[in-house]
């Protein structure tokens, strides 16, 4: 009960402080009913992942043992599905929370991060705020092979998105309240540095081309560039044409970033050399998880009022927006597997069950 009473206070939190940045933006009118998801997937199944939840988070698959990682935020477990045999392998328990997740098949590792729960962990959280603590969160490392727990380390606030820069084998993991960005060696599995953006923190991703790292600040609206070698701002973004981002997606091959912004429902493309934002297009309403199939040149958008986009990504620069539909309330987190194309979207209720629904695409 603590755990779901906490997370709920997190949505609380979070929302007061999008609604001290402007407010929300009005769900937009449509011209005409959506489309029907019929039309582009193929239900391959619904698979049972237990009674009903508050709140499903990131997801990660390993392609090479095709386990799909999916953090069940407000119980506290990490799911481990088998995306071969398609069923729920095991769930791990003893998290306050579970927001991000990634499995680096390189390392053969899992990273978690672990917000604090209870009322310790939100004083500790108010304090890192106020910038007079440091946060109780945890980032916590799991060999991805046996499933068993190699160490956990200091993640500030409020530990959220995470990347990986394969070059330097060090993880970056978003502080969202903390407003830093937590640096961990990737061999040593300790931190080792920690940048300071100085805002809310949406999303993190790694450029392999430019080589660097990149976090969406909601508040300040930028996209901030990181050196991954000297652990420092390289350079700042200010984002033109939409408004709060979060989520982002780095458009593989040609130094692009797809960016979510959540205040005006927009989808922007930002060039990583300059900063230029390319395009500026509309899309569902709280726009959240990206994710890409790189094969397909697709790009798949959900969003936290329960919408799925998918967009065509042949040219990179100029996405178009192929359908948009209602698919589950609160549906916000989606994955691919780029090898089947098949779309896994954890629905935290369908009948008071939730529910892993895999989607096969018309092509």
């Amino acid at each position: 009960m603590m755990r779901l009473k906490t997370a709920r206070v997190w949505r609380a939190l979070l929302a007061g402080l999008e609604v001290a940045g402007g407010g929300m933006a009005s769900v937009p009118t449509l011209a005409a009913p959506p489309p029907s998801a019929d039309k582009f997937f193929a239900l391959e199944r619904d698979v049972p992942l237990g009674p009903k939840i508050d709140r499903f988070d990131y997801q990660s698959l390993d392609p090479s043992s095709g386990r799909l990682f999916i953090s069940g935020m407000s119980i506290g477990k990490l799911l481990v599905f088998d995306t071969r045999t398609n069923k729920l392998l095991t769930e791990l328990n003893g998290y306050p929370q579970v927001t991000g997740v990634l499995a680096i098949p390189e390392l053969h590792k899992v990273y978690a991060s672990v917000p604090g729960d209870g009322v310790g962990a939100l004083v500790s959280a108010a304090s890192g705020m106020a910038g007079i603590g440091s946060g109780g969160g945890q980032v916590v490392i799991l060999d991805s092979n046996t499933l068993h727990e190699i160490a956990r380390v200091p993640g500030g606030v409020f530990p959220n998105g995470i990347t990986y820069d394969p070059d330097d084998r060090t993880i970056f993991v978003t502080d969202e309240f903390g407003k830093g960005v937590t640096i961990i060696d990737g061999e040593a599995d300790r931190t080792i540095g920690r940048v300071e953006l100085g805002g809310l923190i949406g999303n993190v991703q790694y450029d392999p081309i430019t080589k660097r790292v990149y976090a969406a600040v909601k508040n300040t609206n930028e996209l901030v560039a990181i050196d991954p070698k000297s652990h420092a701002v390289a350079v700042r973004y200010r984002l033109n044409g939409g408004r709060h981002p979060h989520g982002v997606a780095i458009s593989p091959g040609s130094a692009l970033a797809f960016v979510a912004c959540d205040e005006d429902d927009r989808l922007l493309v930002v060039a990583l050399d300059s900063g230029r934002v390319l395009n500026s297009l509309p899309i569902a309403h709280r726009p959240d998880v990206l994710a890409i199939d790189p094969a397909l040149r697709r790009l798949y958008l959900a969003s936290e009022s329960g919408a799925l986009s998918v967009l065509d990504i042949k040219d990179a620069a100029s996405p178009v927006v192929i359908a948009t539909f209602p698919y589950a309330e609160n549906a916000h987190s989606v994955g691919v597997d780029p090898k089947s194309h098949r779309v896994f979207l954890p629905l935290r209720n369908v009948d008071g069950r939730a529910v892993l629904r895999i989607l096969q695409p018309k092509t």
